[in-house]
């Protein structure tokens, strides 16, 4: 057999085209497993997660005060184990021993102490060179064949690191023929790069390029993938052409965030959103109908315990599909169960939760067989910790990562080519006529330097030669020169642009253009520099470039290009008739529904009658949502609590008391680790807040009769001549009554700024406040027992202040209109609006096309209508309206 050897050849193909038998390309490990294979030192794999853990209990063994590595260890074990191992490979891989030479750093000596432990650490990659070596040294291998009569080189056998040369002497003592490569006098072939300013532009005239071939059945041609091909293969598929099929790496693949997130909810406090994303797993461990139960719930109120995640359990547990049982399993796992980080929690107890997930995944297997991945994850990661020692979240989030590496996995795979693919140019060995790289940028990855000077002398002492990391970048960069001149021409596609962070030429590039200068290049260093600098601007081009006289012309190869007429892009109508739309009459509304209704009938529309929502995971309250909903809550049960006890105002221990106990139900986001500086600063301005409005309540007069006062009401409409009645719900935050009984409405807000709830006041918008005194009048007519005076409050929880016409609360804003015209306006406007939509025409407000807010604003007025701005900075569906988006 005839073996290619290089250290860059690990992943090439065997050959291309011609018939190769008894004839392979091997990189380090390609060449070390047949060594081994023919040799009989192969062996099961080791698994790079267990030798970290078993490099782990060494370090735990060695482990004093004293030690080099004590401080690391003690924060973070794990990391320090793989960061450890790492080097101790390293050490070995090159030859190394065991043994500290004189002249030792202290961290030399801790890696030195390790390798003498007696506790078990697997072998790997790097134990294996040195070993090979050793066995064709020994007498008992001396006449053993190993069916390697030749061993070629890639590239000069005193290029490649001293362990490597070892080996091959030691091939060579044994009878094989070592074969240097000549040297490279040939010219590189026909460059030219592409530099388009995105992938989507590279990959319309890369995928061109290749449809252009003149003979493509006789033409020898190769593709290198270094990046992601999806763009590319987009642009393949349209012509006819196959698929290369080569992705990036990512670890945050759905697949591969199953055990991660699963073994981030399972502890305390509960992160909401995790939890959420969780549950909205494409391919979830819990049952599609309980997930969307609690999802429902995390809507409502972002925590788990609470009513709403109760209320979710009960509809679990009461539905015949899923039944108790899981909703008795979800509830301990995700609530009442959840494990805390204090350092008490074993390994144990920690595999004991996975075996819910185990169980989960094992029966969704056969429906989804790559869940058979996850499961060997599962297993692997479970037999790592499996103990009665303490673990944390900080090692287990370690140990993830060791476990579930950044995967490939290419949305579509790779088709049978004319074209030979390849990830490096380095792995090109044979003649080509044409070759295309797609990537040919530097992806930003420097070789680490982990050894200083001091120590690579101690260590050549004893033997050990560590590799020049600058020297092994001048290599790989001189294979890949070589390997260019095995093209006649080469085609080198480089987006300028990715993802919107701007990219770096590949080094190979000035490589390249160097060998195409005279040599030796007689100026000085800096005009050699702008000489190179000159050669591949020489062999640039941009798409602008290529097209002239409607002929497409890049790197010898040419398109007729047919000029396509330019479409105008059609902006979405700003109005859509639909027809008659009976359909469309609203049968119930809430205050934030009528609210939209009238401000953007288009939303209204898409939300109740299309249906269209944004996923549940995502609906998950953060932000001044949760913190409104979680204060709402603290004003509601103080209530309760000082109304029993006949008291009006608590004291500011039992506000924090309160907090203490609604935040894990309400805002346990808040209880995360990094928010606590969050959560002690809301405390003071909740505590203050909450306590402000009892006192002023109190001092005014004014006393709570209900909070969350829950109403539902027909309201009477009259819609192109006919009367309806729509069912109108909601609850008034607070329903209190000042000293004549007369009834004081007041709405709590938690929002950053005041000026919009004063606004709505004294522009005679307040709607909400209208909405609620009509919902307290019990007279024959609308509104007809409401004051004209009758007060509209607001509460800012934020500021702790009143925006309110009533003098009871501080000056009084004015207002253009009362509560009662306020509501008459209202019923004009939402008759208007669902008049619109059964006639079929719909509305989206924002739109500029409809007019300017104050336009709007003052053609509703006119009318006798209620104006309501747009919710456009909150809403889902700004694409879909035309407001946003490029319709280009």
């Amino acid at each position: 057999m005839n073996v290619l050897f290089g250290l860059f050849l690990d992943r090439a193909p065997w050959t291309y085209r011609d018939s190769a038998l008894g004839a392979v390309r091997l990189g380090p490990l390609g060449l070390t497993q047949l060594l081994q294979t023919r040799l009989g030192l192969t062996g099961p794999d080791a698994r790079h997660s267990t030798r970290i853990r078993q490099f782990m209990a060494r370090l735990a063994e060695q482990d004093t005060p004293e030690a080099w590595f004590h401080g690391s260890f003690t924060v973070d074990p794990w990391s320090t184990a793989m960061d450890l191992l790492k080097l101790r490979d390293e050490l070995v891989l090159n030859g190394w021993t065991g043994i500290a030479p004189d002249g030792s750093t202290a961290k030399l000596k801790a890696l030195a102490s390790l390798e003498q432990s007696p506790l078990p650490l697997d072998r790997a990659f790097a134990d294996y060179p040195l070993e090979l070596v050793h066995e064709l040294e020994s007498e008992a291998t001396s006449s053993w064949p190993l069916g390697v009569s030749r061993l070629e080189l890639q590239h000069p056998r005193d290029s490649f690191p001293a362990i490597w040369q070892r080996l091959i002497g030691a091939l060579e003592r044994h009878g094989v023929g070592v074969a240097e490569p000549a040297p490279e006098t040939g010219p590189v072939g026909e460059v030219t790069v592409l530099v388009a300013k995105t992938e989507w532009e590279a990959a319309e005239h890369t995928a061109r390029w290749l449809a252009s071939a003149e003979n493509p059945r006789t033409d020898r041609a190769a593709v290198v993938a270094s990046a992601s091909t999806a763009l590319l293969d987009q642009e393949l598929q349209l012509r006819g052409l196959p698929r290369i099929g080569v992705s990036s790496r990512s670890r945050w693949r759905a697949l591969d965030q199953i055990i991660p997130l699963f073994f981030n909810v399972i502890w305390g406090p509960v992160d909401v959103q995790l939890l959420g994303e969780f549950l909205n797993l494409p391919i979830s461990p819990v049952r599609r109908g309980a997930a969307r139960q609690l999802l429902r719930a995390l809507a409502a109120q972002p925590g788990t315990g609470g009513e709403e995640w109760l209320r979710a359990l009960q509809d679990i547990g009461s539905d015949e599909d899923l039944g108790p049982g899981v909703a008795a399993e979800l509830d301990l796992l995700l609530s009442t169960g959840l494990l805390t980080d204090d350092g008490t929690v074993s390994g144990s107890a920690v595999v004991e939760r996975a075996q819910w997930l185990r169980t989960q995944l094992s029966r969704r297997v056969q429906l989804h067989p790559q869940l058979e991945s996850v499961l060997s994850q599962l297993n692997e990661f479970t037999a790592l910790i499996d103990g009665p020692e303490p673990v944390t979240r900080k090692t287990i989030a370690r140990i993830l990562e060791s476990v579930i590496p950044a995967s490939a996995n290419p949305l579509a795979g790779g088709e049978a080519a004319p074209w030979v693919t390849l990830r490096s140019l380095g792995e090109l060995c044979d003649d080509v006529d044409t070759l295309v790289w797609w990537g040919c940028q530097d992806d930003g990855q420097a070789r680490p330097r982990h050894w200083d000077d001091a120590e690579r002398l101690a260590l050549q002492s004893v033997g050990v030669e560590l590799p020049d990391p600058a020297a092994l970048a001048e290599l790989e960069l001189s294979v890949a020169v070589n390997a260019a001149r095995h093209s006649r021409r080469l085609l080198l596609v480089r987006a300028a642009e990715i993802s919107g962070e701007p990219t770096k030429a590949h080094p190979v590039l000035s490589s390249l253009a160097f060998s195409t200068l005279p040599a030796p290049l007689q100026g000085t260093l800096e005009e050699n520099k702008k000489a190179v600098e000159h050669a591949i601007t020489a062999f640039s081009v941009t798409p602008a470039d290529l097209v002239h006289d409607g002929v497409w012309r890049l790197a010898g190869r040419t398109a007729t290009l047919t000029p396509v007429q330019p479409s105008p892009a059609r902006l979405l109508p700003a109005a859509h008739e639909l027809g008659p739309r009976p359909a469309f009459m609203p049968e119930k509304l809430s205050y934030s529904q009528l609210s939209t209704l009238i401000g953007c009938s288009l939303k209204w529309v898409l939300e109740k009658k299309g249906r269209l929502k944004v996923a549940d995971a995502q609906s998950v309250p953060t932000g001044n949502t949760m913190i409104g909903t979680l204060v709402h809550k603290v004003v509601e049960e103080l209530f309760g609590e000082l109304y029993a006890a006949n008291r009006a105002v608590p004291e500011p221990k039992e506000v924090q008391a309160k907090l203490d106990e609604l935040v894990p139900d309400y805002a346990s986001e808040l209880l995360l680790p990094g928010n606590g500086s969050k959560l002690a600063g809301l405390r003071p301005i909740i505590g203050n807040s909450v306590i402000k409005l009892f006192q002023t309540l109190q001092t005014q007069g004014v006393y709570i009769r209900a909070t969350e006062h829950a109403f539902d009401k027909p309201a009477s409409f009259n819609v192109n001549g006919a009367r309806i009645d729509v069912q109108v719900s909601g609850s008034i935050d607070v329903l209190a009554a000042d000293q004549q009984a007369e009834p004081v409405v007041i709405d709590l807000k938690w929002t950053n700024r005041s000026k919009y709830r004063r606004e709505e006041i004294t522009q005679g918008d307040a709607m909400q406040l209208a909405l609620y005194h009509w919902a307290l009048d019990d007279g024959p007519d609308p509104m007809s027992t409401v004051t004209e005076d009758a007060p509209m409050s607001y509460y800012l929880l934020k500021q702790g202040e009143f925006a309110s016409t009533s003098t009871l609360f501080g000056p009084a804003l004015a207002s253009p209109a009362s509560s009662r015209s306020t509501w008459q306006r209202s019923v004009r406007a939402a008759e208007f609006s669902i008049a619109e939509v059964v006639g079929g025409r719909v509305l989206a407000a924002g739109r500029q096309e409809l007019g300017t807010s104050d336009e709007q604003r003052e053609t509703a007025t006119a009318d006798g209508r209620l104006y309501q701005k747009p919710p456009c900075n909150f809403c889902d569906f700004s694409a879909l309206c035309g407001l946003k988006g490029d319709l280009s």
